[in-house]
């Protein structure tokens, strides 16, 4: 009768002892549980070690703020890859290029976090962070390994030292400044405030994230800003080079500016000089450009003549040398016919070729209105009668302007009487 309950008992038991196992197995994996359970996306960054970081327990940070945690860590062929998952719509506040970096949770070390440093372009992350955008943290012990060993004891003889001090009274100066310090400290609380800015749970985060987003922009042009840097240095070496010109060009500057005021306030006249013509001078300009336009072809015919002109300058450049005495020498002649003989020609003979002739006396009624330069031109016009051919041969009829008809007041004219002779012999 008694052995029911005692089986009841003993399957209560193992029950009991089964669902504390299962309990205590949960518990155990409570992190992995919970990493594996959480929603989100998962994201690939490469170190060149682990360094210190725990599947499940390791958290992810950005800007300061829990993102996600650590799901598995792999090392292979000397990098290590660190597989993390993060909160929904991470991805696109982490830019095209963003930086990893480990960081301890305080300054002795203890636990280590991975801290995403957004960078790039604004978009949605796709990929993995290579190890050039990651970064491990330096810890204690390797700074205080990269001192000599003389610099280690120093600063453990200063530890010493200082211990002395606050025995030997240090303790109560740093009482005293304690007792100062409330009245200093109020005046930095106000400084504090201050800096926190007009919005303070946004604008120390967005100043924050704007110097991460300037280092990791000056991270990623190292190459740039080295060659800045060396630029700069150049400069600085040649300005060492020419202090003394410049102490000198800052000294006569003063004096510059003076003359260069002047110089401005003259071409603030001549400026307002030519906008008052520059309004008559548009159509001008317009029918220049018109000008321009037409002159192109003509230009352009006008290119073998000047390009052939070149052969006859040259050639002509012993006759113009040839010319240069020739025309001393002409002046002179020119100097010399100056004077006496133009007065002569302007005088007497420019008035007799102009005058008209008439005769006088015996000789009244003769010559013409005609001046006398005329009458020359006209006889020397009559000597293309000089040749003349007829039925008969050649005959010379010389005729210089005058001739037997040209005497007047005779009773009888030579052509009459030459005429009577004729007959008279026939």
């Amino acid at each position: 009768m008694n052995s029911k309950p005692r089986l009841s008992a003993l399957s209560l038991g193992r029950i009991f002892v089964a669902v504390a196992a299962v309990s205590g197995a949960l518990l155990f994996q409570k992190a992995q549980l919970a990493a594996m359970l959480r929603p989100g996306d998962t994201v690939q960054i490469q170190f060149s070690e682990a360094h210190r970081l725990r599947t499940s327990v390791s958290d992810v940070k950005m800007s300061g703020v829990d993102i996600g945690v650590v799901r598995s860590v792999e090392d292979e062929d000397g990098v290590t890859t660190v597989t993390v998952k993060v909160d929904d719509d991470t991805r696109k506040a982490m830019g095209t290029a963003p930086s990893a970096r480990v960081r301890p949770t305080t300054l002795l070390g203890g636990n280590y976090y991975v801290e995403i440093v957004p960078g790039g372009r604004r978009g949605e992350f796709e990929g993995t962070i290579p190890v050039e955008r990651t970064e491990l943290p330096v810890e204690l012990d390797g700074v205080a390994s990269a001192f000599p060993a003389d610099a280690r004891t120093g600063v453990r003889s200063s530890t010493k030292v200082l211990d002395s001090t606050l025995d030997e009274g240090g303790t109560r100066a740093l009482r005293e400044i304690l007792e100062s310090a409330p009245g200093t400290l109020r005046s930095t609380d106000d400084v504090l405030r201050a800096l926190q800015g007009t919005s303070p749970r946004t604008d120390l985060a967005d100043l924050v994230r704007g110097g991460e987003n300037a280092s990791t922009v000056l991270s990623s042009e190292n190459a740039r800003l080295g060659d800045t840097v060396d630029a700069l240095a150049t400069t600085a070496r040649v300005l060492e080079a020419r202090r003394h010109d410049v102490a000198e060009a800052a000294r006569t500057m003063p004096a510059s500016l003076d003359e260069t005021a002047t110089l401005l306030d003259s071409l603030d006249g001549v400026l307002a000089s030519l906008e008052a013509t520059a309004d008559p001078a548009r159509p001008s300009v317009r029918e220049l450009a018109r000008l321009l336009d037409h002159a192109d072809p003509v230009l352009g015919r006008a290119r073998p003549v000047v390009r052939d002109l070149r052969g006859v300058l040259r050639d002509a450049r012993p006759l113009v040398t040839t010319l240069i005495p020739i025309s001393r020498d002409l002046d002179a002649t020119v100097d010399n016919v100056r004077g006496p003989v133009l007065d002569r020609v302007n005088g007497p003979i420019v008035d007799q070729l102009t005058s008209s002739w008439h005769g006088t006396g015996e000789y009244e009624g003769g010559g013409a209105d005609r001046p006398l330069y005329k009458e020359t031109g006209y006889m020397f016009a009559n000597l293309t009668q000089a040749n003349m051919m007829d039925e008969n041969g050649s005959m010379v009829s010389f005729l210089p302007g005058m001739g037997p008809g040209s005497l007047a007041g005779l009773p009888i004219s030579l052509e009459d009487l030459l005429v009577a002779l004729t007959k008279g012999g026939q």
